[in-house]
């Protein structure tokens, strides 16, 4: 059994590699006559398609590859062109068929199962939707979340008799509903998978059963306890055979939500940015992270990252997940100026001139830098009052994004070359 917390600074992934434990929990009934089958209609993307899903929608190429020898199946193109040619990331110089059914992510593919449904409804209907078995709940916390929701509370409930009356009963919340089903599936493995763990009250939420979710508390273990539950006046234990995911925003205030009771019941395990994934996220493409229009994203990402560690701390860094979709210099222009810049400001709110020193927006004499990113403009106190009275106005500094359209390759140049 599992209680894990990943944890790292926004855009590494974070959420994504939940997303992907899915399929651990998930059992979708691709059969390989299916497979062997689909190839006579002719859509080799279709073939693939099947493959992928069959390990549960998530494969590298030479998985793919391997199913495909293995079924004895031939296709006129190789795998790495049918994925390339019917997948959703643009690049430069590709040239594409329909559907652009296939999505790459950190050197897998996995299929976009809402165009499937819609190209190929009677096996998404008899394989995927009707076979396929759930083992899992995902959630997300929140300020508002609480034990009610999550383990069992008193809800109203409309009587639909000729009164319309409302009635209250007792509701089992998310986390009793995957016991259950733990309970029902055993000995297979079931989860709960808890986005943003830090935003929510955990103590309050988890209530009672914070302690029972140690793994030697749990049912059938040597040290096997049980609670009686406030509302149903039921003992109420948890089965070994759940495992308990949640992820957690490094650079989130909330993080102080987590208490030293949740920390010794969980392994915490960090997800830290990582400018060398993008290598991995590329190589199912035609670009060059070293090279796009002349930029080095992954020499752009390590230095930012290297400023904030020297100015703030690791937990802030950017992930390499805001430059896992770039095909030219604007998209780099928007992920700085969208994405980049704005978290930056968050991080250095009564402090903006930092923005700047990580951009490399200032000379050595500390003026703007002729292509900074973030600039700014000085208001002059005396040219706008001119009676101060009692106080001590200063001059103050106004800071500002530089327009995209004004921004050139100059300006992103310099964050990374001295």
């Amino acid at each position: 059994m599992k209680n894990t917390i990943y944890y790292g600074p926004p855009g590494t992934g974070k959420t994504y590699f939940i997303q992907n434990k899915l399929k651990d929990y998930t059992t979708i009934e691709i059969t390989d006559s299916l497979i062997s089958s689909s190839l006579s209609n002719g859509k080799e993307w279709l073939v693939i398609a099947l493959a992928i899903l069959q390990n549960n929608n998530i494969a590298t190429n030479t998985h793919i590859s391997s199913k495909l020898t293995q079924l004895g199946i031939s296709t006129n193109s190789t795998v790495s062109t049918i994925l390339t040619r019917h997948s959703t990331t643009d690049t430069p110089l590709g040239s594409y068929d329909n559907p652009r059914i296939f999505v790459s992510y950190n050197g897998s593919w996995y299929v976009d199962i809402d165009l499937f449904k819609s190209l190929e409804s009677n096996i998404y209907n008899k394989y995927i939707l009707n076979s396929s078995k759930k083992r899992y709940e995902f959630v997300t916390f929140h300020q508002s979340f609480v034990y009610e929701d999550f383990i069992e509370g008193i809800k109203p409930k409309l009587n639909t008799n000729s009164t319309n009356s409302i009635e209250y009963e007792i509701q089992d919340g998310i986390f009793k509903n995957i016991c259950k089903l733990a309970r029902d599936c055993a000995p297979q493995k079931c989860a709960i998978f808890i986005d943003e763990i830090n935003r929510g009250n955990v103590s309050e939420i988890f209530g009672e059963l914070l302690s029972l979710i140690e793994p030697d508390k749990r049912e059938g273990q040597p040290l096997e306890l049980k609670v009686t539950l406030p509302y149903s006046k039921v003992p109420f234990g948890i089965p070994s055979n759940l495992d308990i995911y949640g992820t957690m925003n490094s650079a989130d205030k909330s993080i102080s939500n987590i208490d030293i009771a949740l920390r010794r019941r969980f392994e915490f395990v960090p997800i830290k940015s990582n400018p060398d994934l993008l290598l991995n996220m590329y190589s199912s493409t035609t670009i060059n992270p070293n090279d796009i229009d002349g930029i080095n994203i992954i020499e752009l990402l390590r230095t930012i990252n290297s400023r904030i560690e020297l100015l703030l701390d690791s937990n802030y860094n950017i992930g390499h997940a805001y430059f896992a979709n770039i095909s030219s210099f604007d998209d780099i222009k928007a992920v700085i100026v969208y994405k980049v810049i704005p978290l930056l400001e968050e991080y250095f709110y009564n402090d903006p001139e930092k923005v700047q020193l990580i951009l490399n927006d200032l000379d050595e004499n500390g003026d703007l830098d002729i292509n900074a990113l973030y600039i700014h403009k000085e208001i002059d106190a005396s040219s706008l009052l001119r009676y101060f009275g009692d106080y001590d106005i200063d001059n103050k500094k106004i800071y500002s994004i530089k327009n995209i359209d004004e921004i050139s390759k100059e300006s992103i140049l310099k964050i990374y070359e001295h």
